[in-house]
């Protein structure tokens, strides 16, 4: 990547990296802190879920037009699991 590029790409992802948190939760289980932000920018809404634990950190990124599908497929998942172990 030269400098040109570089300068480009950096200047998209500031253009791109000022949102706003519009509520936060948080969750321990076990050694791992969970939590879900639900976040705005100019492209719109979406839900950054972030795991740590011991040091590292993932992130799953939901867009606002996902969010129904997303949550019915936890939900849906959790159900089969109570279902299999009743």
């Amino acid at each position: 990547m030269n400098a040109d590029s570089y300068h480009s790409y950096s200047q998209s992802y500031r253009q791109y990296s000022h949102d706003q948190s519009l509520e936060t939760r948080e969750l321990q289980v076990e050694r791992k802190f969970f939590t879900a932000q639900l976040r705005e920018n100019e492209r719109g809404k979406f839900l950054r879920l972030t795991e740590e634990a011991q040091g590292r950190r993932n992130t799953v990124i939901v867009p606002a037009s996902g969010f129904k599908d997303f949550a019915d497929l936890i939900s849906d998942i959790l159900s089969t699991e109570a279902a299999a172990t009743s």
